[in-house]
């Protein structure tokens, strides 16, 4: 089971899953599920894993394979219209505020038995429940937002 989610600027939270192995047609359904539950006119920022650092999902954010560097960082994007992807610098997990989600979930597991698929299934909603979605403002921009 893979779990892919994103946390909004305000506080909102969206989770979904699959048994699949992600690829990049993952990626793209994911994007496409963002824009469905939140809108246009989004910007989404993603780690640089294959199935998100792909030329496909940046042919259908903006039709065009090929990313932008921003000034001197390694911090690559691509905009299309409504929609905006940026990519977190390589092997900086502690930037991306979702990553706070997954050890809260790892850590709700940790005292469950999960004896098969069926009851992992179950649990995922539950456990997803139980988290705390963190502040996305410090990741951003390194500084508290009040």
């Amino acid at each position: 089971m893979t779990v892919l989610g994103a946390v909004t600027d305000d506080g909102d939270s969206f989770y979904c899953w699959t048994e699949e192995n992600l690829t990049r047609k993952h990626g793209i359904r994911l994007l496409e599920a963002l824009t469905d539950e939140f809108g246009e006119e989004l910007v989404v920022f993603l780690d640089r894993a294959g199935y998100f650092y792909a030329r496909d999902l940046w042919e259908y954010v903006s039709g065009e394979r090929e990313t932008e560097t921003v000034g001197d960082s390694s911090v690559s994007c691509v905009c299309g219209d409504d929609l905006e992807v940026w990519y977190f610098p390589s092997k900086l997990p502690e930037l991306n505020a979702v990553e706070g989600c997954w050890d809260q979930l790892q850590e709700w597991f940790k005292h469950r038995l999960v004896p098969d698929l069926s009851t992992l299934k179950d649990y995922i909603p539950r456990g997803i429940t139980k988290i705390d979605e963190p502040n996305i403002w410090p990741y951003l921009t390194s500084k508290d937002s009040s």
